[in-house]
C-alpha cells in the first residue's frame, strides 16, 4: 500500500467509479465558488493519524488552515504536510507538503504548490488558478538519474479547487440531508470530478456529526471525458455538526494491486494558531 495513495485520499477527500464515461454533461453541474452558509474557519491546526484497517499506524498528516503572512497581504495561506511512519515508512518512505493561497474573502484558489518525495523520485507541482482555467506545471526528478518528467497543460474549468480549498468549501455549505455537491478539483497532475453526498446525521466518535459520501472520477483535460479511478473504491467522511465543522474522521476502501483494505484518517488534536 503506497503512502502516496493514502495521502492523496486524505488531502482530496475522494473515492471512485471504475468505468470511462464519454460524457461531458457533468461540466454543467460544477458549482460556482461562492461562499456558503458558514464563514471560513479561524486559523486552526489539525493533526491526524493515518492507519491501515484501523489498527496499523501508517503515517501522520498536519493541516494548517487560513494563516496570514505579511508577505502575501489579502490572502489566507493553508498548508498540509506529512509522512509515512513505522512499517509503512520501511516499505514506502514518503513525505509531502502542499500550500494553497486563497483570497481572505472567498474560496477561489490563486495558487497551489506541492512537493513530494518517495524512494524513487522527487516531484514539484505548481498549479495557477486563472480566469481561463488551471495552468499545471510539474517536474519529477528521479533519484537514479533518469530523464526528468515534465508535464504542462491547461485545464479549462475556472471554477476549480485545490485539495485544501475544497475541504473548506465543502465545510462552508449548508449540507442538508440528501444535498449533493459537484466539484472540480485539480490537486496534482490530474483533474478530478468529485460528487459529495450528505448521507445524514449520526453520532460518531462521541459527537454529533454530518456523514458524507464522496466519489471521484479522473478527467481527461483534453477531451473533458471522465475516466475511472479503480484504486479508490469508496470514501466516507464525518464532520462535526456544529459551528466548527471540524473533520473528525475519513475512511476509504482502497485497492492497490492485490492489496485491499480500509485506510483511516482520524483527528488527534486541534489548536488555534
Amino acid at each position: 500500500m503506497k503512502m502516496k495513495t493514502i495521502t492523496f485520499i486524505a488531502a482530496t477527500l475522494t473515492a471512485a467509479t471504475s468505468l470511462t464515461q464519454a460524457d461531458t454533461s457533468w461540466v454543467n453541474k460544477i458549482q460556482p465558488l461562492n461562499a456558503g452558509a458558514y464563514a471560513k474557519m479561524p486559523a486552526t491546526k489539525f493533526l491526524y493519524k493515518l492507519s491501515w484497517n484501523g489498527t496499523i499506524g501508517a503515517g501522520n498528516i498536519t493541516f494548517d488552515f487560513n494563516k496570514k503572512d505579511k508577505r502575501y497581504p489579502g490572502y489566507h495561506i493553508s498548508q498540509a504536510y506529512g509522512r509515512s511512519t513505522g512499517a509503512a515508512y520501511a516499505l514506502f518512505p514518503y513525505n509531502f507538503s502542499m500550500t494553497s493561497f486563497t483570497p481572505q474573502g472567498n474560496y477561489k484558489t490563486a495558487l497551489f504548490v506541492a512537493d513530494e518525495a518517495d524512494k524513487k523520485a522527487k516531484t514539484n507541482t505548481k498549479n495557477e488558478f486563472k480566469t481561463n482555467g488551471v495552468t499545471h506545471n510539474s517536474t519529477k526528478n528521479y533519484k537514479k538519474k533518469q530523464q526528468p518528467r515534465v508535464r504542462k497543460h491547461l485545464y479549462k474549468l475556472p471554477n476549480s479547487h485545490d485539495p485544501l480549498s475544497a475541504v473548506q468549501y465543502i465545510r462552508s455549505q449548508t449540507l442538508s440531508n440528501g444535498q449533493r455537491l459537484h466539484l472540480s478539483l485539480h490537486p496534482f497532475n490530474t483533474p478530478i470530478y468529485a460528487q459529495v453526498t450528505v448521507l445524514g446525521r449520526e453520532v460518531h466518535m462521541g459527537k454529533r456529526c454530518i456523514k458524507l459520501d464522496v466519489k471521484l472520477d479522473k478527467v481527461d483535460y483534453a477531451t473533458m471525458n471522465l475516466r475511472g479511478y479503480k484504486k479508490l473504491q469508496s470514501a466516507t467522511l464525518w464532520i462535526s455538526d456544529d459551528a466548527n465543522r471540524h473533520m473528525l474522521e475519513m475512511r476509504c476502501k482502497v485497492k492497490v494491486g492485490i492489496i485491499s483494505g480500509d485506510v483511516r484518517m482520524t483527528l488527534q488534536k486541534t489548536d488555534r494558531i
